[in-house]
């Protein structure tokens, strides 16, 4: 089973800046996941929210930033990093997962990520069709689709259906356990035997997912020293 930092060390840092980033591989984390969105000007940053409110108290949406505008704001000295920044600076052959927000993101994220980075990448989005779409354009990577409530209402055979062809891994909230925790486990057996790697995030516990141990395949959580 890999850890994986979400959006690096937030317990202790401001998540998706560089700082935050860049910690849980000096706890011998296997590696991180992160955000992308584009900003004004095309450029693909690090950030979760759609606005910097949570980052520095600003209203701002990030598409609305030109990269110069973006990096006039910060928080305790830290500004968002670009994509291409945290690439070249990221320790080569860990695992990076690569969640993409906005669809006109994703593209330009695989390209930049195979340019500048040595290593494992899944590439994840919540957007299925930019996930078919990209999974068909680019067959040597390693694509997953993210579900969240947004997809209670798909049925089981849809959600298998989806991995029909050339997808690595499915990214599951490990709260559904909490609330569908026969759904999901039944799910989650059955997408193991079509060989598909099982990806649970938020873990901030190790009883979380103490049931189903041997069906995960890696782990995003907030704290990587819970499990290192």
């Amino acid at each position: 089973m890999k850890i994986l930092g979400h959006r690096g060390l937030p317990v202790l840092y401001k998540e998706n800046t560089l700082q935050s980033l860049l910690a849980p591989f000096s706890f011998g984390a296997d590696g991180i996941e992160t955000d992308v969105r584009l900003t004004k000007d095309g450029v693909p940053v690090l950030i979760h929210d759609e606005t910097l409110t949570n980052f520095c108290g600003a209203g701002v949406r990030v598409g609305d930033l030109t990269l110069a505008e973006l990096k006039e704001y910060k928080s305790n000295g830290e500004t968002i990093p670009t994509l291409e920044e945290f690439l070249k600076l990221a320790p080569k052959n860990r695992c990076l997962n690569i969640e993409v927000k906005e669809y006109e993101a994703g593209e330009l994220s695989v390209l930049i990520c195979k340019t500048f980075y040595e290593g494992e990448i899944i590439f994840s989005s919540f957007n299925h069709r930019l996930i078919n779409e990209l999974k068909e354009r680019y067959s040597g990577l390693k694509f997953g689709y993210l579900f969240d409530e947004q997809h209670i209402s798909m049925s089981d055979e849809e959600i298998l259906a989806l991995f029909d062809k050339n997808t690595y891994s499915a990214h599951l909230p490990v709260i559904g356990l909490l609330y569908f925790p026969e759904r999901l486990v039944n799910i989650i057996k059955e997408l193991k035997k079509r060989e598909i790697k099982i990806v649970l995030w938020t873990v901030n516990s190790k009883n979380d997912i103490a049931r189903i141990t041997e069906y995960v395949d890696y782990v995003i959580t907030d704290d990587v020293r819970i499990f290192l």
